[in-house]
């Protein structure tokens, strides 16, 4: 017998890498659905796989939900999420029994091994394991895990510049019996489109003060009466040359321009089935770049009035909350304190901008350019052009 026992060692030390069980490879991943509509309960679910090489006994991840779509409850306030058992992609062990029931007949009981269970550590953060008292091992290597049943704010969604939903999957953790760990890489997916409101009214805002701002849509749109648009692809001596437009194109950064400001809003329809950026929502046009979701930038530059006109500023490493819908520039003259707006058409009626006076010594705005009368204590300002502390 220990003669047989060492062949047999011998032989699984000598097959390919690939065969042998006990050894990951990197395609060991988890999946995610996309979304579908149950009609009894009139809730979206979707399923979360295991696509693996080797046998595992033990999971656990965390997925985090965009604003707008949230795990569903059930009655009694548990979360809905669902350990599947669909005899297509079983992959849980299970004993069968035989029970009486009240009619006296005989009826089959399936006891499955693994118990899944979860919770919300946070907003929009949910957390899934899964384990068996006895450690039993899957009965499989790649099939379904458990489902989860979502809520969609469609009101919220209706007024998204955010395309399609990002999803996060982090801290996944796959354990074998013999307690070995294998950790497939987070990943950020789009996998979500159904039940997504691909009809969207989204607000453009442009200053009366400033007369100029920023846009990048997820939908082709005309362009606003009262608003001339403008792509941005040069600089020379510090000023940008502005390049007019006759359509807003989804997902392309713009610079408006209007002369009495502009406040409303544009309607379109998103394209589902683009591909977009799977990790991200931000979009290059020559020289800007522009943001689908709120995002925090402290490089290149931010639109901002600082008492003399519109400019783009350096942000020189300060950090700005850019909300949804706008743009900020980069560029190669990083020595650069401000870009203001170069216009070679005439018919644009777009008078070009000056080069900055120098503002008096007393003015103090915030990182945001709004000029501050009483500023506080500790705070970082800007006075000069140059960033102090009071």
């Amino acid at each position: 017998m220990k003669l047989y026992l060492l062949l047999l060692s011998l032989l699984f030390l000598l097959l390919p890498t690939d065969m042998k069980a006990g050894i990951p490879t990197e395609d060991d991943a988890i999946v995610l659905s996309d979304l579908t509509y149950q009609s009894s309960s009139k809730l979206y679910y979707f399923d979360v796989s295991l696509q693996g090489s080797r046998i595992y006994c033990a999971y656990n991840m965390d997925i985090y939900f965009p604003e707008g779509i949230d795990v569903a409850k059930n009655n009694n306030g548990s979360l809905r999420v669902q350990r599947l058992t669909t005899a297509s992609t079983l992959i849980y062990p299970a004993t069968i029994t035989y029970e009486e029931n009240d009619e006296g007949e005989e009826v089959e009981v399936k006891t499955y091994s693994h118990n899944v269970s979860s919770n919300m550590p946070g907003d929009h953060w949910l957390r899934v394991g899964c384990a068996s008292f006895q450690n039993e091992e899957f009965i499989s290597t790649s099939g379904k895990l458990f489902r989860v049943f979502v809520t969609i704010d469609e009101s919220l969604w209706s007024t998204s510049f955010c395309p399609k939903p990002i999803m996060k999957v982090s801290g996944i953790a796959l354990t074998t019996k013999a307690e070995e760990e294998y950790n497939p890489a987070d990943f950020t997916c789009r996998p979500f489109s159904n039940g997504i409101p691909a009809d969207r009214t989204l607000p453009v805002n442009i200053s009366a003060n400033s007369q100029f701002g920023t846009l990048i849509l997820p939908f082709t749109s005309d362009i606003p009466e009262g608003v001339k648009a403008f792509s941005c692809n040069g600089v020379e001596d510090d000023f940008l040359t502005l390049n007019p437009v006759e359509s807003l194109k989804s997902c392309t950064p713009y610079i408006l321009y209007a002369e009495k400001g502009f406040s409303s809003y544009v309607s379109g329809t998103v394209n589902m089935n683009a591909d977009y950026p799977p990790t991200d929502d931000n979009y290059v046009g020559g020289l800007l770049t522009g943001v689908l979701t709120k995002v925090v930038v402290n490089t290149g530059y931010i639109m901002q009035n600082q008492g003399d006109g519109p400019k783009f500023y350096n942000a020189e490493g300060s950090a700005f909350s850019l909300p949804a819908g706008r743009c900020y520039l980069i560029s190669d003259e990083t020595g650069t304190k401000a870009f203001g707006f170069k216009n070679d058409e005439e018919p644009t009626g777009i008078t070009t901008v000056e080069p900055e006076k120098q503002a008096s010594s007393d003015v103090i705005y915030n990182l945001n350019g709004m000029r501050v009368k009483y500023p506080q204590k500790g705070q970082i300002y800007i006075q000069n052009y140059q960033k102090i502390i009071k």
